[in-house]
């Protein structure tokens, strides 16, 4: 496996790191990552290795605000920004990459977990003809919290979204919400490329992609896989669960929807029989699609 690092410039000059992993003999599908909140993109190594092992190709930015990208910290205005950003991290992978490896030689897909799985599907209501894709993976995604924001918290919100709207805070979440895996949420904790805040700018920006997501995402015909977990403490599965219901005509599109009972936010981060199981409906769903 070779993995390398770059950095890019978004559309507004913001600097985007960006990690590589190579596949392990000839290129079969390419794999975008983009990951959630108070995380990075090099948290994904481990599926990212299993991929190279299966001829993929995998790619991923840490959002701005987020890792080693620049930006003001656990900040962004609009999901939409975040969504252009994926799109200048996948347009400059095509160009990087050889020619034999390009979206109209092999399969592209966009794996997106949590936060980045909202900016996945942000970014199919705006740009999912702008790089041929054979489909989407959309784990977890955070289309509602499940800790609700109290009345006081609100209002000291919308303060502060109005006056000082890159103010940012202790995400708050217990790192034991992750996963059931001790040694998954002591690497977390003990991660220090992790920017664990979120600014008031952000949750405004949060709810409004939450929103126009529920009600545009039947416009998006690419195949694509949900799927959460029932003992998710941090995205609530349920509202995924309504939002791929509200779906029409899911099934000859190939959107597809499955839950596991008892799981944590991070599926791909489970115990190691949970994880595998996880892993394997991910190999085989990719494995579908590439023709």
């Amino acid at each position: 496996m070779s993995h390398h690092e770059r950095v890019i410039e978004a559309a507004d000059g913001v600097s985007l790191h960006v990690e590589q992993w190579d596949a392990e003999g000839e290129p079969k599908f390419v794999v975008v990552l983009s990951h959630g909140a108070a995380e990075h993109v090099g948290r994904y190594a481990h599926m990212a290795e299993r991929w190279n092992a299966n001829g993929g190709i995998v790619i991923g930015a840490d959002h701005r605000g987020q890792g080693k990208s620049g930006g003001s910290k656990g900040h962004v205005d609009h999901f939409e920004t975040f969504a252009r950003d994926l799109r200048t991290v996948i347009e400059a992978s095509v160009e990087s990459l050889p020619e034999s490896s390009r979206p109209d030689k092999l399969p592209w897909f966009v794996f997106g977990h949590s936060m980045g799985g909202l900016i996945a599907l942000v970014y199919l209501l705006d740009h999912e003809r702008a790089v041929p894709l054979a489909g989407a993976m959309i784990s977890a995604p955070l289309i509602e919290p499940r800790v609700k924001v109290g009345a006081l918290k609100r209002f000291a919100a919308n303060v502060a979204m109005t006056i000082a709207p890159k103010f940012a805070q202790p995400t708050g979440i217990p790192v034991a919400h992750i996963s059931r895996d001790p040694a998954a949420v002591a690497a977390y904790a003990a991660d220090t490329r992790r920017v664990d805040v979120l600014s008031a700018g952000w949750l405004r920006a949060m709810e409004a992609a939450s929103t126009r997501v529920s009600a545009e995402v039947g416009s998006i015909q690419l195949p694509m896989l949900w799927y959460a977990g029932t003992g998710d403490e941090i995205c609530d599965h349920k509202a995924t669960q309504r939002l791929h219901a509200s779906l029409t005509d899911a099934e000859a599109r190939e959107q597809t929807y499955r839950e596991f009972k008892g799981y944590f936010h991070e599926l791909h981060n489970e115990p190691a029989i949970e994880r595998e199981v996880i892993l394997k409906m991910l190999d085989t769903w990719i494995e579908t699609r590439r023709g």
